[in-house]
């Protein structure tokens, strides 16, 4: 859950030699130091000023940039008092949320503080959950409050004018958006709407009809700094681009009290005036009264705008502070070999409590683990009650496309690991892997993180009954249906991540080796859950019968007999998921693989259900 937070409240303004860094409030009191630009922040500052974005950046210089940042923004007796604060934030179990006050020094606030690292903590302060870092906001009002009594109100713009180059994936954002809140959907406690048309007569008309919580943005923006004017496209009724300056926004966004949160994710809706800290969209909006704004202060690619917005919504829909969310989508999109995209969101904010959402157990939605899993129990996501589409549209009549209706369940995030497995193999010798690397009851060294291969279907069963009995909580294998939603959601994709095709970056294919689990997050499913595509195929508990050429069940899919357990001649079950040497082809989530169940193949593995 999202942690409690203190607030380390840092002052930059000017002094009579430069600047100077003031904490006015914190856990362990207050400090005073200069602030020094070195060499390398002034490199950055002006890397800025020419259009430079995350993308630019050699991985080389990453931490090198991020601890220039940081010993600019914590210097001396300032980052004694934040280490110490840190400290006493965590005896007291609560985060510290750092909120930097730069009105004062709008050049200054131009630098992307998001990615200052701490050597001493070797980490980046935005990364973490007990340091999450925004930009505050002092107006001289009373700090309001975010929660908001259910429904949550969502109202997502999409403008993608038909006369701008390139155009935008607008849809694939949307879907994510729908993807992370569908649990909450389903139980009432949000609505989430798209406005019909992005025009500013649209959004107008439905501010005026009603209440809208959260307000969500997917498009361009635009900033001028010759002309200290700034704000997003919309679309005329021609579906054409239509330039709205930050002010006509705010005309609209005015008077509407129920706004908590707008969500801009457009390029430039975060840049800030040099010379005028609060010259900026997300900047006026917060000026007029907005109490947070989460803005991009670079270009974002669309797939990880994507990314970005559903792990947020995910993280706030789980009752995370809007910093705390923010900083679960920054995780998601932290790649160590790629570019810190993850440091293109700013939270600007003047409220204290930036919670929208307190989480509470609905029917529709599996139920809370209310006990601490143990050490070597698997990590599960929570797949909510309702329909999806099963299937392939282009397959044969046994496996064509329908809809099934499914209960909630918590799929497996991962494939079962070595590590995992091999708490399991110490009681029970006989189903020990084969050919895997393994030595006798011992995991291959260096790969405890992989998952488990060369067992048969008889020892992943065998696996979730003691790990039942293990936890006094239900495991089995997933169906060959629970398996495929948790894969593609209720939209029918071709792929867990959506409908573009696989490659290195989301999957592991073409290695000829397995890979650890959690390598490849940008290849996560709509719920969460990793590796559904290439690294290993898996076990489900569904029988294909006892002719390879010929099904005895098909679809549509059905109780039927195919989910019969135990020892059956000829038994061959189904699994899912390519593996590291399948075919592209075989990654898609309709696909399907049929094995023997005695087999041990180097090629599957298995993830487990926690059953409602």
């Amino acid at each position: 859950m999202s942690p409690e937070y203190a607030n380390f409240d840092l002052l930059v303004d000017r002094s009579e030699s430069g600047y100077k860094a003031r904490v006015t409030e914190s856990p362990a009191g207050q400090a005073t130091a200069a602030v020094t630009i070195s060499a390398a922040v002034a490199e950055i500052q002006a890397a800025v000023a020419q259009g430079w974005a995350a993308t630019d950046l050699e991985q080389a210089t990453v931490k090198e940039w991020g601890t220039a940042l940081y010993a600019a923004l914590f210097p001396g007796e300032v980052e004694t008092c934040l280490r110490r604060s840190l400290d006493a934030a965590e005896r007291a179990g609560r985060g510290l949320r750092i909120r930097l006050r730069l009105a004062d020094v709008p050049e200054l606030a131009t630098l992307p503080w998001e990615f200052v690292y701490a050597p001493a903590l070797s980490r980046f302060l935005a990364l973490s959950r007990q340091s999450p870092l925004v930009r505050y906001m002092e107006l001289g009002e009373a700090q309001p409050s975010l929660l908001v009594d259910p429904p949550l109100a969502v109202l997502c713009v999409l403008s993608d004018p038909t006369d701008l180059s390139p155009r935008l994936e607008v849809e694939n954002e949307w879907r994510s958006i729908q993807d992370a809140l569908a649990p909450l959907v389903a139980a009432g406690r949000v609505t989430l709407e798209r406005l019909p048309a992005p025009t500013l007569t649209a959004l107008q008309a439905h501010l005026r009809r009603k209440n809208v919580h959260v307000l969500h943005f997917i498009g361009h923006g635009w900033f001028d700094g010759a002309g200290a004017q700034s704000g997003l496209v919309f679309e005329n009724e021609q579906q054409q681009a239509l330039l709205i300056t930050e002010e006509q926004l705010g005309v609209l966004l005015d008077d509407h009290a129920a706004l908590r949160l707008v969500f801009l994710s457009a390029c430039e809706g975060a840049r800030v005036d040099e010379r005028d800290a609060f010259q900026g969209t997300a900047q006026y909006l917060v000026r007029l009264g907005v109490p947070a704004v989460l803005a991009m202060q670079f270009v974002i690619s669309a797939a990880r705008a994507g990314i970005l917005s559903r792990e947020f919504y995910r993280a706030l829909a789980d009752g995370y502070a809007a910093e705390a969310a923010v900083t679960e989508a920054r995780k998601a999109l932290f790649d160590p070999a790629g570019a810190p995209e993850w440091m293109t969101p700013v939270l600007f904010t003047r409220a204290d409590d930036t919670r929208l959402v307190v989480p509470v157990s609905t029917p529709d939605a599996p139920p809370v683990i209310e006990t601490p899993p143990l050490p070597f129990e698997p990590e599960t996501v929570a797949v909510p009650a309702g329909p999806f589409v099963m299937g392939s549209s282009d397959a044969s009549p046994e496996w064509r496309q329908h809809t099934v209706e499914l209960d909630a369940f918590h799929m497996g995030k991962y494939p079962v690991t070595n590590e995992q497995y091999a708490a399991f193999v110490r009681e029970h010798r006989d189903n020990r892997p084969r050919q895997s690397g393994w030595f006798f009851t011992t995991p291959p060294a260096g790969q405890l993180d992989h998952p488990v291969t060369g067992i048969t279907w008889h020892d992943a069963a065998a696996y979730c009954e003691w790990l039942s009995t293990q936890t006094g909580r239900q495991y089995r294998l997933p169906t060959e249906a629970e398996w495929e939603k948790a894969a593609r959601s209720a939209d029918a994709r071709s792929y867990p991540w959506g409908d573009a095709e696989p490659d290195a970056s989301r999957c592991n294919m073409g290695t000829g080796r397995t890979s650890a689990v959690t390598a490849h997050p940008d290849g996560s499913s709509p719920y969460g859950c990793c590796d559904m595509a290439g690294n290993v195929r898996e076990w489900t508990s569904t029988l294909w019968g006892d002719n390879l050429r010929q099904a005895r069940y098909t679809y549509p899919y059905r109780h039927d007999g195919r989910e019969g357990a135990g020892e059956r001649p000829n038994d061959l079950r189904i699994c899912r998921g390519g593996a590291y040497d399948d075919p592209a082809a075989l990654y898609q989530c309709s696909a399907r693989t049929i094995v023997h169940s005695d087999a041990r193949l180097p090629t599957v593995g298995f993830r487990v259900v926690l059953a409602r």
